[in-house]
């Protein structure tokens, strides 16, 4: 086992640590995210609120108690239907070349 220290991320709002991020986001019904991608794969805890969001051509309405899974290098973007509150980890991938 690895043992991994958490340090904050001075002005993101989330906590840094090699292999991932953590973080907790509030957006306000209407804001439009636009359409991007990220090298790290991205799982997403709703809280609370209403978003419609596209990832890999598919859409899907997101609602507090749901959990997305965005594979690394996927574009994704959303619209935010009501008032959302999320978490989200974003996952390096790695390669370990003494896996078997």
């Amino acid at each position: 086992m690895e043992k991994i220290s958490l340090t904050t991320a001075a002005n993101t709002g989330h906590f840094a640590a090699l292999p991932a991020q953590v973080g907790t986001l509030f957006f306000a019904a209407g804001t439009v995210l636009p359409p991007t991608s990220h090298a790290q794969d991205e799982i997403s805890f709703i809280h609370s609120g209403v978003l419609r969001a596209v990832s890999g051509g598919q859409a899907a309405t997101l609602r507090g108690g749901d959990v997305s899974f965005i594979p690394a290098g996927e574009v994704h973007q959303a619209e935010v239907l009501e008032d959302v509150t999320l978490s989200y980890v974003l996952l390096e991938r790695t390669l370990d070349s003494s896996a078997s």
